[in-house]
């Protein structure tokens, strides 16, 4: 029997924004993570998902940065174009 995992969209942008983030130094505003994802030359679903965040905010981590974007995603931001 095998048990089948189920990856939803924003899993796999999490998933991506992780990996792109990894060596990014933090603390980190959402200007910093939007200028490292357009310097990297990332999907612009990545950048769709990091607008969801608090201008205002200083990030500790990527995993809080996901935490953030997994958040406004439940509390009903549309989906990323393309999609």
């Amino acid at each position: 029997m095998t048990i089948d995992i189920i990856r939803t969209d924003l899993d796999i942008d999490l998933a991506e924004l992780r990996s792109v983030l990894a060596r990014h130094p933090f603390p980190a505003n959402q200007d910093d993570i939007l200028a490292v994802l357009v310097a990297r030359r990332e999907r612009s679903r990545l950048l769709w998902r990091a607008a969801a965040l608090d201008r205002s905010r200083a990030y500790s981590s990527a995993d809080e940065v996901c935490d953030e974007i997994a958040r406004s995603t439940a509390s009903g931001m549309p989906p990323p174009p393309g999609r």
